[in-house]
């Protein structure tokens, strides 16, 4: 049963080369039945997913989200990384740094974040060992927004002589949910930066195979979401990794209806209701 009493706070990490980073936490009023730790996608920031962390402290989960480097809150260039290294090292910082509320831990990765936490569970899953799951929602295995070729060509140019340099990411917001609201806000959104930089990009797109060459690695309990709809991640990447999963717990929902967001979607109560349900299965 849902409870209204809840404890909010930020929080000052630093990952391994001394970048600061900020994290926020819902908590239930007592005892936290597991800890969820939320990885946001690209551009945005911990903040989107308050609604949703509140909605889990209600249910007795306590909740922490990072800022990746370069995002929302935490220091760093903007949507930029020299090595994808660094956002392993910002993974490994905030869940070996923050002390995890009572209860078994489960890893959450979105878009971006979902390609952040596939690839550090493949590579560091001696650092991770401690988690009773991982959930990956509409991952960054493959794209299915088309990029021009000329924007390629000079991301990749641009990603050895200045890889610092901004390109505007063109998304169309529209893409991310169907609630008009949701999308609103998005758009207006002061940390959401709506430019990528290019060697972003290329380390972005460099990590999607190893994600598929890989996948055999994870061997944790795992829930794979993407929505069908979905016109900025590859849906059909995303389960052909999940088929090459080693894990004896493993499960794919393919949401019909859903765009990329699925926790901003029209439906995400009964999202909300699919991951509650996989968290208590494993609590034990």
């Amino acid at each position: 049963m849902a409870t209204t009493a809840l404890r909010e706070e930020e929080l000052q990490l630093t990952s391994s080369d001394g970048t600061a980073l900020f994290a926020r936490r819902v908590l239930p009023e007592g005892e936290s039945r597991g800890h969820l730790a939320w990885v946001h996608g690209v551009s945005e920031h911990s903040g989107r997913y308050l609604e949703t962390m509140r909605w889990f402290a209600e249910r007795g989960f306590g909740s922490t989200a990072i800022d990746l480097r370069g995002h929302g809150h935490s220091a760093g260039a903007r949507v930029f990384v020299k090595r994808w290294a660094e956002y392993t090292s910002d993974v490994l910082a905030f869940m070996e740094g923050v002390e995890a509320p009572a209860g078994p831990s489960f890893l959450i990765g979105h878009s971006m974040g979902g390609l952040v936490v596939g690839r550090a569970l493949q590579t560091q899953p001696q650092r991770l060992s401690g988690l009773r799951g991982a959930v990956i929602t509409s991952p960054c295995f493959g794209l299915k927004v088309v990029v021009p070729a000329w924007k390629i060509g000079l991301g990749r140019v641009l990603s050895r002589i200045a890889p610092g340099v901004s390109l505007p990411s063109d998304l169309d917001a529209n893409l991310l949910s169907h609630d008009s609201e949701q999308v609103r806000a998005y758009e207006e959104d002061p940390l959401v930066t709506h430019s990528v930089t290019a060697r972003w990009y290329t380390e972005v797109v460099a990590q999607m195979t190893p994600s598929l060459e890989d996948a055999s690695r994870l061997t944790l309990p795992l829930l794979f979401m993407h929505g069908a709809e979905d016109g900025i991640t590859d849906p059909e990447a995303t389960a052909a990794v999940f088929e090459r999963v080693s894990s004896e717990d493993k499960e794919f929902e393919l949401w019909p209806n859903l765009r990329h967001e699925l926790l901003n979607e029209v439906e995400r109560e009964a999202v909300r209701e699919r991951l509650l349900g996989w968290f208590e299965a494993r609590l034990g």
